[in-house]
């Protein structure tokens, strides 16, 4: 720490609810353990008790969430004028006027919703650029829409402006999950390559569970979606031996638990498989511990997919279960490195996933979930903290 006092005091941005949202919560702690007061801006209550003070972004002005708005907004105003109307008339002028001021030391900004408020004057005058402005990637943004529907078309143009910002010269600092995703963002600004902080939870002291000759629980947890993998796993699961169970520990979602409800229904291992309720964020690790293979077999249908390296998989570390991944440059090297599970070289379907696992006994599963056990000591938010204060 330096005896300017601005050092103290860290601001962290998030279009999320940092309440639930582990990756934003884990640099609230790390920051607070470096000696910071944290103050946040996202949606939802206040995230932590050793959280100084909150700001809930605010309700999207009534008039740009109407068709006619949202046509107003993207075709009649400039790029900055729709960012103010959209996003910045959303901030607190308490916050507004601390940050004017010069107030913080660091601010973080996760994701890139934020980062055309740098360019704002009005707010990000000399004193507050005076400061650290970190931003935290995470993940790939794609270059030419934020999704293809309707919408995602309608708003391309404003959509590649705000990414535009991502290289702004104004952050002093950048970080991503990974490298690969890294090297593309580097690549296409020119800045240097990100460092990397991985989706890490805190350390959990326990032991792997044993596992049941008769029954092999194999496991998928966290948020449900149609790309991570659910058609291939109930594919797999129709020619795999029954001593494989399959349970979806998933988030709420109405559309993908009636799918998955229906498909379990109609298939022929369906007293095999189970939907059960999610854990809270903080248990997870001790929750999925009774498991024995979590299954992250993931098609690399876009970046996000072939690059990814998710919550779930330190999370299954923590848990001291064995993993199932796809050959890929993220997940797999790693399951290598402590064969701590089973890397499916052969292809994405649903038969190379059964092919790769048909043949493993429990024997094989327990000496995978040892290589977990002492992945867990090195893989976890301590160590991934270290990288985050470094890279500030």
């Amino acid at each position: 720490m330096t005896a300017d006092p601005r050092q103290g005091r860290a601001l962290l941005l998030s279009y999320s609810d940092i309440e639930t949202d582990p990756r934003v919560r884990r640099q609230v702690d790390w920051l607070i353990s470096d000696g910071w007061e944290v103050e946040t801006l996202g949606l939802g209550g206040h995230p932590s008790p050793q959280v100084v003070e909150h700001h809930v972004l605010g309700p999207a002005p009534r008039w740009t969430t109407t068709r006619w708005g949202t046509l107003v907004a993207q075709f009649l105003l400039t790029a900055p004028a729709r960012f103010r109307a959209t996003v910045t008339s959303r901030i607190p002028e308490e916050l507004r006027a601390r940050v004017r001021s010069g107030r913080y030391g660091l601010i973080v900004f996760n994701e890139y919703e934020f980062t055309p408020w740098v360019d704002d004057r009005r707010d990000f005058t000399p004193e507050a650029l005076a400061g650290r402005l970190h931003l935290d990637l995470h993940e790939y943004r794609r270059t030419d829409r934020r999704r293809d529907t309707i919408g995602g078309r309608l708003t391309a143009g404003h959509y590649r402006w705000v990414r535009r910002h991502i290289g702004d010269a104004a952050f002093t600092s950048r970080t991503v999950v990974c490298a690969p995703i890294g090297e593309l963002y580097a690549e296409e600004f020119g800045f240097p390559a990100p460092a990397v902080v991985q989706n890490a939870p805190p350390f959990v002291a326990q032991e792997p569970s044993p596992v049941d000759e008769g029954e092999i629980r194999m496991l998928f947890h966290g948020m449900p979606s149609m790309h991570r993998g659910f058609t291939e796993i109930l594919d797999a699961m129709r020619t795999l031996p029954p001593r494989f169970s399959m349970t979806f520990m998933i988030m709420p979602n109405a559309f993908m638990h009636g799918w998955l409800r229906d498909q379990i229904a109609a298939h022929p291992a369906r007293d095999h498989l189970h939907i059960v309720p999610p854990a809270p964020m903080r248990e997870i690790a001790e929750r999925v511990n009774e498991y024995d293979m979590e299954i992250i077999f993931y098609r690399p249908r876009e970046k996000n997919l072939e690059f990814a390296l998710p919550n779930k998989f330190f999370e299954s570390i923590q848990g001291r279960l064995a993993i199932v991944v796809a050959d890929g440059r993220t997940m797999a090297p790693i399951v290598r490195e402590w064969q701590n599970g089973v890397v499916v070289t052969s292809g994405y379907e649903g038969d190379d996933l059964a092919s790769a696992l048909q043949g493993l006994t429990a024997a094989d599963v327990e000496q995978m979930k040892r290589g977990s056990h002492a992945a867990a000591e090195r893989l976890n938010a301590a160590a991934e903290g270290r990288s985050f204060l470094g890279a500030l």
